[in-house]
């Protein structure tokens, strides 16, 4: 048997997940909530791109401050 503040605790839960998915109604095609254009064959490479650059931007400052860590000015 389930307590009273179990019973209770349940009925809530299933009322706020009704009410909070109650928005799925509006139409939405693929893409359409992001501010640039993700059908056009160039995205996903400059998304990759972009991602890789961003990605490798501490190895390139790790890279850079151990070569010119050694003291002298001949890098």
């Amino acid at each position: 048997m389930l307590s009273a503040v179990a019973r209770t605790s349940m009925r809530s839960r299933a009322t706020a997940r009704i009410l909070r998915s109650d928005h799925h109604d509006i139409p939405s095609p693929n893409g359409m909530n992001m501010p640039f254009d993700t059908q056009k064959k160039s995205f996903k490479y400059i998304y990759w791109g972009s991602c890789a650059f961003f990605a490798s931007l501490p190895v390139v400052a790790v890279w850079w401050q151990l070569r010119k860590g050694n003291g002298n000015r001949n890098y």
